[in-house]
C-alpha cells in the first residue's frame, strides 16, 4: 500500500510542477498593444452672455453607436474609423433651450482633443447662494413682488377706511 501511494504523491506532484511552469510560460507572454484611432471631445456649454452652466444644463454627445451625456460639461473619448470620418452631433438643454452644433472626426484628429462650445440663448445673473437665475425667472419674481405690494397696499388703504368709519361710529351715535 505505502508503495502505490507514494507512486500517486510522485504523479500529482510532477502534474502540478508541469502546470506551474505551464502557467510561468503563459505569464511571460508578450502583449501587443493596439491602437485605436480616437478623438477626446470637450463640450462645454454657456448661457448667453458667456456664463458657465456647470449645473443647469444637460450636454451629451451622439456619435453613430455612441451615446454619451452628463449634466454641465462632458470629456469623451470618440474611436474613429481608420478609414474615412464620422458624424457627431453635440447638444445641450437648460431651461427649456436647446442648442446643437454637428462635428465631423477623421483620422487626421486622432489622439488630438476638440473643445466643443455650446451657446444656449439664455441670459441670466449668477446670484450668491442660488446660482445662476435666468432673465425670464427674475423678471416673474419682480411681478410677484409688484403684485404683492400692491395688494399690501390695497388691504391697508381699505383698513384704514374701515377704522375710520368705525372711529366715526363710536364718536357719533347712529340716531
Amino acid at each position: 500500500m505505502g508503495y502505490r501511494t507514494s507512486r500517486y504523491y510522485i504523479v500529482l506532484v510532477l502534474l502540478l510542477l508541469l502546470l506551474a511552469g505551464i502557467n510561468a510560460v503563459l505569464a511571460q507572454q508578450i502583449q501587443l498593444p493596439v491602437y485605436i484611432p480616437a478623438v477626446n471631445v470637450s463640450i462645454t456649454a454657456l448661457s448667453a452672455n458667456g456664463m458657465p452652466l456647470t449645473k443647469y444644463a444637460i450636454v451629451g454627445i451622439t456619435c453613430a453607436q455612441y451615446n454619451v451625456s452628463n449634466i454641465g460639461q462632458i470629456s469623451a473619448v470618440i474611436p474613429i474609423p481608420s478609414t474615412g470620418s464620422i458624424t457627431c452631433k453635440a447638444y445641450a438643454y437648460s431651461f427649456g433651450v436647446y442648442s446643437s452644433k454637428t462635428i465631423v472626426l477623421t483620422t487626421n484628429e486622432s489622439g488630438e482633443s476638440i473643445p466643443v462650445t455650446l451657446v444656449i440663448p439664455v441670459s441670466g445673473y449668477y446670484v450668491p447662494g442660488i446660482g445662476f437665475v435666468p432673465v425670464g425667472t427674475l423678471v416673474a419674481i419682480a411681478v410677484v413682488i409688484i403684485i404683492i405690494i400692491i395688494l399690501i397696499t390695497i388691504a391697508l388703504i381699505e383698513y384704514s377706511n374701515w377704522r375710520r368709519k368705525r372711529l366715526a361710529r363710536l364718536i357719533k351715535p347712529p340716531e
